[in-house]
């Protein structure tokens, strides 16, 4: 019998094992890497892959290309503990770091800024020297960055579901016969609860008690409520909320509210010349809609049209006011009551515009009478945030504000471009007058405790009258002298009123943060920016300034229009040859530019006739 002695084994060759592994593990690869895919090889799934390295090319591999479920859980149980480090780091550096630096990157947060944004943030307003000894915050900037990258090739989720699944609307209203865009009552009735919150208690041009009560009958044949004026507060309603169904494009911020917004005009249309009050309360929510989204022509329209059916509507009711009935005194309290909150809002959008007010001064004794009686009624809750509700006073703050606009009624007829030898004598005047005005504001509206966002805009518009004023001695002096006191006198007070809103907008940022600020607080944003770029040397000015502009990002996240706010400052900016501070760089990323805007000064400057329109 032959030998059969074993033999020492030659050593395999490098490489042999694991070329004989990958081979045993092909079957369960789940995705191949790009050059394998690309020449239709086996891919062994590790990076780099066998086939890469022996052909010696660049192997990357999409690991989210992996469809089965085992891979697709995998990545997001990894995405997650990602996300959680970066998390602890965040809170690390919030913690541990000094207080000029850590402020500008929670307020950058509070403005719902995207992670690239705080990442740019880092690498931009924190110094090299400063992350050498700050290593953590080094290790978040990348880690945002690459989480960033990931979060791109993830399909939009709803979001805060969690949120929206213990939401209870303060106001339960029914969807239907009100809109054809929707069934869903809840959705309906959250976005009417935003409304009433956010937007209407400043403007408050429509009796919400009234509003409300005709709605839940869901009948339409009421005197206070329209489906033309329930999808107009709809799309106006839209600003303030993360509800996917907000959207008409599901993620296209300028398609928030459109639905509505289109459904709206198409129920005007059908009101054929048919004026009642709802129809004028209508006009004016899609008025401002229009303005602040953008669409200047439209806006200009439904203008002419508020104004026309507003002087139509009182002509018609005036001989109503002897009728003791009592739907008919409250038509007539209601119609007064709009008419003063139209002008007011109308007043202040003129000086932001430099315009004459579309809606003439109304008649004093339209005014409504102060009940100042506190109860359940007056009381103001942060829908939908879980907080305890305070003393609304609204109001007080309507007939603060109904003695503030006819001041500044009057500023606005010094926007003529007609040299005036007495300008700076008006100006004083009118100074002392808005300063006796707000003297005789009730306790309730004064004071250090402000907490109410209507009374917060309240006084922005005080400040905003006194810079406007006093902006027009600063363009009067063409050159302006460095020695001229009543130059250098204008200057101060206009950058002390742009700082006072500054003041403003942090304590709404402190008490209710920056999600859901009323959008009606962007002209008074906008005027303070523009006032603050004089002052960019002075250091309270700079933080002024930032904080200004952290709040106008958060708006643009809630209305299309509101990039024109931060497009406009930096257009602003570039003509003065102002330099912006660094710390701002990443609030003015991927901003469209504006059209270069140049303040109208004539009393109507509209566009041509030939598109003009009426309710008739």
């Amino acid at each position: 019998m032959a030998d059969t002695k074993s033999r020492p084994l030659a050593p395999a060759p490098a490489g042999a094992n694991a070329a004989l592994d990958n081979q045993q593990r092909r079957k369960n690869v789940g995705t191949a890497c790009a050059a394998c895919k690309a020449r239709k090889l086996k891919c062994t799934g590790s990076v780099p892959c066998a086939s890469c390295v022996k052909s010696n090319v660049e192997c990357t591999l999409d690991k989210s290309a992996d469809k089965r479920r085992r891979g697709a859980l995998k990545r997001k149980i990894d995405e997650l503990a990602d996300k959680e480090d970066l998390l602890e780091r965040l809170v690390l550096a919030i913690r541990d770091g000094g207080h000029n630096r850590v402020m500008p990157l929670v307020d950058l947060i509070r403005a719902n800024a995207t992670l690239d944004e705080i990442r740019q943030h880092i690498v931009v307003h924190v110094p090299r020297s400063e992350l050498a000894l700050t290593p953590d915050l080094v290790q978040l900037s990348r880690d945002v960055h690459h989480l960033q990258a990931s979060d791109r090739s993830r399909p939009m989720r709803r979001i805060l579901e969690a949120k929206r699944v213990a939401d209870s609307p303060r106001y339960l209203v029914p969807a239907q016969p009100w809109t054809t865009v929707t069934s869903d009552a809840h959705f309906v009735s959250h976005l009417i609860s935003l409304w009433f919150t956010w937007s209407h208690p400043f403007g408050n041009w429509i009796d919400r008690d009234l509003f409300l009560r005709e709605m839940q009958t869901s009948k339409r044949s009421g005197r206070f409520c329209s489906p033309f004026l329930v999808n107009a507060i709809l799309a106006d309603a839209c600003t303030y909320s993360d509800y996917p169904e907000s959207y008409k494009m599901p993620g296209d911020a300028a398609t928030r509210g459109v639905h509505f917004y289109e459904e709206a005009k198409r129920l005007l249309d059908q009101e054929a010349g048919r004026i009642t009050l709802p129809t004028v309360q209508g006009l004016g929510i899609l008025w401002l809609c229009a303005a602040r989204t953008g669409r200047d022509r439209q806006g200009w329209i439904y203008r002419n049209q508020l104004t026309y059916a507003l002087q139509e509507l009182l002509q018609k009711t005036s001989t109503l006011v002897h009728n003791p009935d009592l739907d008919t005194l409250r038509m007539v309290h209601g119609l007064n009551h709009t008419v003063w909150g139209l002008f007011n809002v109308a007043t202040i959008h003129a000086l932001t515009d430099r315009s004459r007010p579309s809606i003439p001064l109304p008649d004093r004794h339209r005014l409504p009478p102060l009940r100042h009686e506190g109860g359940p009624e007056d009381i103001w809750q942060p829908y939908p945030h879980p907080a305890a509700g305070i003393a609304g006073h609204v109001d007080c703050l309507f007939l603060a504000l109904s003695t503030l606009t006819p001041i500044a009624y009057e500023v606005t007829r010094l926007f003529d471009p007609t040299p005036r030898p007495d300008l700076a004598a008006r100006v004083t005047r009118l100074h002392e007058h808005l300063q006796h005005c707000a003297d005789q504001w009730p306790t309730c509206l004064k004071g250090t405790r402000l907490e109410a966002p209507h009374i917060l805009c309240l006084h922005m518009n005080y400040h905003l009258i006194v810079l406007t004023l006093y902006g027009l001695v600063v363009s009067a002096a063409t050159p302006p002298s460095p020695t001229d006191p009543v130059g250098l006198h204008a200057c101060a007070v206009r950058l002390s009123a742009a700082r006072n809103i500054a003041h403003l907008i942090c304590i709404h940022r402190a008490c209710w943060g920056v999600e859901r600020m009323p959008v009606s607080n962007s002209s008074c944003l906008l005027g303070a920016l523009i006032a603050l770029l004089d002052g960019l040397d002075d250091p309270d000015n700079r933080e002024a300034f930032i904080t200004l502009c952290i709040a106008a990002r958060s708006l643009t996240r809630r209305w299309d229009g509101g990039g024109d706010l931060l497009g406009i400052v930096r257009t602003t900016a570039k003509a003065r040859g102002v330099r912006l501070p660094t710390e701002t760089q990443s609030l003015f990323m991927n901003l469209v530019v504006p059209v270069a805007v140049t303040p109208r000064s004539g009393v109507d400057e509209s566009p041509d006739r030939a598109d003009e329109s009426s309710v008739t």
